[in-house]
């Protein structure tokens, strides 16, 4: 009879323990909780008070246009360049295309059997080489992008860590 008391004492104990492991749980995520909620009716009583004081929500939209509107004048300039660049790539590319269907048919209109294949390893040696230069030329202009972007990002968060260093 007294091993059956300490088993359902020992089982009481596990249960007890677990019990109050729920409870120092829930207790623990209803504090974490308010705490939250707090932290957020602050935020909002702030966020309210920025709103309708007039001076300060002016001057916080100003801020805001001010810095978007630096933001794409120095946006605009590193988009030109390589739009143009594309621009004349696609031009060029043009130009190789059509002098290919030009050599392809003369080629394919070449009487003899002799000519015809001289013709078209012209043809093929001169798409290697429009293939060669295109895949030269992209990869510049991706090259000269990705530099003008990485700049840009780099000039902005400077300028951004010193704007938000002088609010402060």
């Amino acid at each position: 009879m007294k091993s059956q008391t300490s088993k359902t004492n020992d089982e009481m104990n596990e249960q007890t323990a677990s019990m109050s492991e729920m409870a120092d749980a829930l207790r623990k995520n209803c504090e974490q909780a308010l705490r939250s909620g707090l932290k957020l009716q602050e935020e909002a009583a702030r966020w309210w008070g920025s709103v309708f004081n007039v001076t300060t929500c002016a001057q916080q939209w100003q801020e805001q246009l001010n810095a978007a509107t630096r933001t794409a004048n120095s946006l605009l300039p590193l988009t030109q360049k390589p739009l143009s660049e594309m621009i004349e790539f696609l031009e060029k590319s043009t130009r190789s295309t059509a002098q290919l269907v030009k050599k392809a048919s003369e080629a394919a209109q070449a009487p003899a059997a002799g000519d015809s294949q001289a013709k078209w390893a012209e043809f093929w040696t001169a798409s290697l080489s429009v293939a060669r230069t295109n895949a030269e030329a992209f990869s510049q202009i991706n090259s000269k992008a990705i530099d003008s972007w990485s700049q840009f990002v780099r000039s902005n968060s400077q300028a951004n860590a010193a704007h938000t260093g002088k609010a402060e």
